[in-house]
This record gives structure tokens, C-alpha cells and sequence, in this order.
């Protein structure tokens, strides 16, 4: 195996960590076939890239045509609620286990009454919300409730779509959902065996259809003609997912031949591939049907960013800074007790001001980095964390908080907690910092773990993943 980055080592021990004994029966490439792999997809890019529009730092194509609910999703400003956790589907790819019928439920938060959702909704400034599960449609009576709460509250400020397979969907519940406001449909259709029946009863009714699938190696030659029968029904824009192994599914993946790679989580090397020849094919054949990849790494950067993004401005403080990615940024030093009556007296306009805090107890002087210049003349080692923000329905009694109330009953919580150990900053990384805070810095993978510590928690990565 060629040396890996520390990032890459660390990626790879804890796949290995999560799998166990099991890790020995997936295939992965060696670097020979990775290097193949790599070239056959730049030389699937190459060939389409004056046909499409990348998004999202190059993780997501094509972005020329999305549907208002994926392109809300990217922006951070969409809720996901899973209304149930109990499918009726088989699906083989599956990457959880869908058995419990369990409470409607997001980010740690479950809401069993619809308005309690809208002022959720309301205090957080979601633009769009997508009804999942499970299968919403086993909960049907709860999952038109929240869509008509939603759509209620707030009309078209708000756009709303629903996750089905469509095996319960009837024209009734159509009917009703259309009644209800709902502005997009989305069927895995994989879990019909390719089947297009219930889309055509969406097609017309609903104002946007969408299919959003699995790209499935064996199937290629299959969606290929589905391809072509989805843009004959009317149906808006089609999504391929890149197909992930996960404990609950890792029985089901390891009977097919595929090919793993490793990265934030492991996943189908050829399910990618698969995907971006569909996306060329559709384009050579003058298909006008918009397709989307949503690649494992744009759902896994993306999507946590935006999560973190959403809650970190409510408990950051005035001498921090929101990273790119989502993270609190704390510099500080602690100042020796000699030192202490001096500085803070020089440094006693810039406390007033918030670009500087003393917390006398850990004898820890935090600020902004706006007087960076002026902390360095101080001559004391200057340290660096990461802090990451979570929401939760109360208190855990671990980490600092703020109370959010969402109206007279009910409030929730955004925990921070450290996302790293402090890093000690020396020349070079003082350096680096320096550059980042003046924008000449961008993402690049470092040999140095504490390099790579900053740059994971300062920005998102661009590109799809390596296949290694």
C-alpha cells in the first residue's frame, strides 16, 4: 500500500475499527486499480464537464437544474423531520434499520404535536422541510398533518417535499397531499423493483416529481431505459445516491462483487462510477432529464457543515469566529500570574470592546483574531481549539449552553463542547493562521497531524473522494 496522509490513516483505522473481523471480506483496490478507477472517472468528467455545472465545492454535479429542495439542502437551510422510523420496503442497499415506529423526530429533537414543529421551523429560519422516515406513508395521517402545519404557517416561504417508495400511495393521499400544499414528491422507485406505476399518479398532481435512487452497478443497463421512461412520464429531475456499507447493511452489499474505498465512511467505489456514466449517458442521448449525483462526501461535508452552521452562531462568542465548516475557532494564552495585572491593563479597551475575555480562574486571556498583532507582542505561546456546536431537547449537564425557547412551552438546547485538544501554535502554523485569516488559504490535505486538524475544522474539503 502507498504511505497514506495522516487524514487517510485515520479514515482507514476507524473503518477498520467500526467493521472488525468483518473488515477482512470487503475488497478494496489496490493502488494499481484506485489509480485505474481515478482515471476512468476523470475520463467520465472530462467528457461531460462543458455540459454541467458543479456545486458545492465540486462535490455535487450537476447543479445546473436542481430541484428547489436539494438546492435548500446544500444552502443549510432545510430541516429533515423522519415522521417515522418503520419502512415497508426491502430495499437490499438500505443503510439503516427501518423496524421501530418511534416519534417524528430531527437533529435529537422529537415533536409530537405539528405546531410545536412550525415554531421550530420559525425560530431557526429553515426555508425548506422535507418529510422521511421510514416510510412516511405507513404514518400517513401524521405525515399530512405536519405538511399541512408547515404549509399553514407559512405558505411559500416554506417549500416542503416528501421521501416515499410509493407502495402505499394512492390517489386519495395524492389528493389529499396535494390539498395539503406539498411542493415535491420523491420516490425510490429501487424498492419496486424499477417499477413506474405510483409516479404516475404523483405526475400532473404534484408540482415537482422527482426520483431519488441508489446508483446500483448491476442495474446499469436497466436505468438506463428507466432513464428514458421517467423523462416520458413528466417526471422532474432525477437523484443518484452513492451507495455506502454500514453495519445494518453490510450482509446484504458483500454478496455483490463490489469494490470498497475508504474515506469519512466506506463506500461503493462502482456505485459512483455507475453514477457519472448515467449522468454522460443521459447527455449524449439529448435526454432532458435533469440528473443530480449526490456523492457520499457533499452529504457527509455538506450537510453536517450546514448543521453546525445553523446552531454555532447561537452560543459562539464575540471574540470567536464560525470556521467555514461549521466549527467555533478559540484562540487564547494563558497568562502567567506576573504577567497578568500588566496585560490586562493594556489590553483593558480591547476587553470592553469583546475582541478580548480573561477567565481568571484558568488564568486563560481568549480573543479575537482582529488583534492577533497585538497578542503576539505579549510573547506568550498563542493555542488554538475547535469547538462544535449540538442541539438537544434539554440540558446533558456536560458542556456550556444556551436555552433556545421555541414559544411558552417548549425550548431546546445548543450545547458546545471542544471538537479537538488545543494545538500550540508554532512559526509555522502562527503562519498558516495568519494566511487563512487573511484569505490567501485554501483546504489542502497536510502531513502534519496538527496541520490537518485545522484545516478539517476551517474548511470543506473540494472534490469528490479518493478511491483508495
Amino acid at each position: 500500500m502507498n504511505r497514506l496522509t495522516p487524514l487517510k490513516e485515520r479514515h482507514l483505522l476507524r473503518n477498520q475499527e467500526e467493521y472488525q473481523v468483518k473488515y477482512n471480506y470487503l475488497k478494496f483496490p489496490s493502488p494499481e486499480e484506485a489509480a485505474t478507477a481515478m482515471q476512468e472517472r476523470q475520463t467520465i468528467l472530462s467528457a461531460i464537464e462543458s455540459r454541467v455545472k458543479w456545486g458545492f465545492h465540486n462535490s455535487k454535479v450537476d447543479v445546473t437544474k436542481l430541484s428547489k429542495g436539494c438546492q435548500l439542502c446544500g444552502e443549510g437551510q432545510w430541516s429533515c423531520l423522519f415522521i417515522n422510523n418503520l419502512c415497508n420496503g426491502k430495499c437490499f442497499y438500505c443503510p439503516t434499520q427501518q423496524s421501530d415506529l418511534g416519534k417524528p423526530q430531527t437533529n435529537t429533537l422529537t415533536f409530537d404535536d405539528p405546531l410545536n414543529y412550525v415554531d421550530y421551523i420559525r425560530r431557526f429560519g429553515f426555508k425548506g422541510v422535507s418529510i422521511s422516515g421510514g416510510e412516511p406513508l405507513v404514518s400517513f395521517e401524521k405525515s399530512l398533518a405536519f405538511v399541512q402545519a408547515v404549509k399553514d404557517a407559512f405558505g411559500d416561504e416554506v417549500y416542503v417535499w416528501l421521501y416515499t417508495n410509493g407502495i402505499l400511495l394512492t390517489e386519495e393521499k395524492v389528493a389529499a397531499l396535494k390539498q395539503a400544499g406539498l411542493n415535491e414528491m420523491r420516490f425510490d422507485i429501487g424498492a419496486t423493483e424499477y417499477k413506474t406505476d405510483k409516479i404516475k399518479l404523483a405526475v400532473g398532481q404534484i408540482p415537482v416529481v422527482t426520483v431519488e435512487i441508489p446508483a446500483v452497478p448491476q442495474e446499469e443497463a436497466l436505468l438506463k431505459e428507466k432513464i428514458r421512461e421517467l423523462h416520458q412520464l413528466g417526471v422532474n429531475h432525477l437523484n443518484f445516491h452513492q451507495m455506502r456499507l454500514t453495519p445494518y447493511n453490510f450482509n446484504q452489499l458483500v454478496e455483490h462483487d463490489y469494490t470498497y474505498t475508504h474515506g469519512e465512511k466506506v463506500t461503493v467505489m462502482e456505485s459512483e462510477l455507475t453514477a457519472l456514466r448515467l449522468i454522460q449517458f443521459t447527455l449524449d442521448e439529448r435526454i432532458d432529464l435533469p440528473i443530480n449525483y449526490c456523492s457520499f462526501v457533499y452529504k457527509n461535508r455538506h450537510q453536517k457543515s450546514a448543521n453546525r452552521i445553523k446552531h454555532a452562531p447561537l452560543v459562539v462568542k464575540p471574540w470567536e469566529k464560525v470556521t467555514e465548516n461549521g466549527f467555533i475557532r478559540r484562540l487564547f494564552v494563558k497568562l502567567p500570574m506576573e504577567k497578568e495585572p500588566t496585560v490586562l491593563a493594556a489590553l483593558e479597551s480591547l476587553i470592553e470592546q469583546q475582541l478580548a475575555f480573561y477567565h481568571p480562574q484558568k488564568r486563560e486571556l481568549s480573543f479575537h483574531h482582529y488583534i492577533l498583532d497585538e497578542i503576539k507582542e505579549l510573547a506568550l505561546p498563542i493555542l488554538l481549539e475547535y469547538h462544535v456546536s449540538h442541539i438537544f431537547p434539554q440540558e446533558t449537564g456536560i458542556n456550556e449552553f444556551d436555552t433556545i425557547p421555541l414559544n411558552d412551552e417548549h425550548q431546546v438546547v445548543i450545547e458546545r463542547r471542544p471538537a479537538i485538544l488545543a494545538i500550540e501554535l508554532d512559526i509555522v502554523m502562527l503562519q498558516l493562521l495568519e494566511d487563512l485569516i487573511d484569505g490567501q488559504l485554501s483546504y489542502q490535505e497536510s502531513d502534519s497531524k496538527a496541520i490537518q486538524e485545522i484545516m478539517t475544522h476551517e474548511f470543506i474539503p473540494e472534490g469528490l473522494g479518493e478511491y483508495y
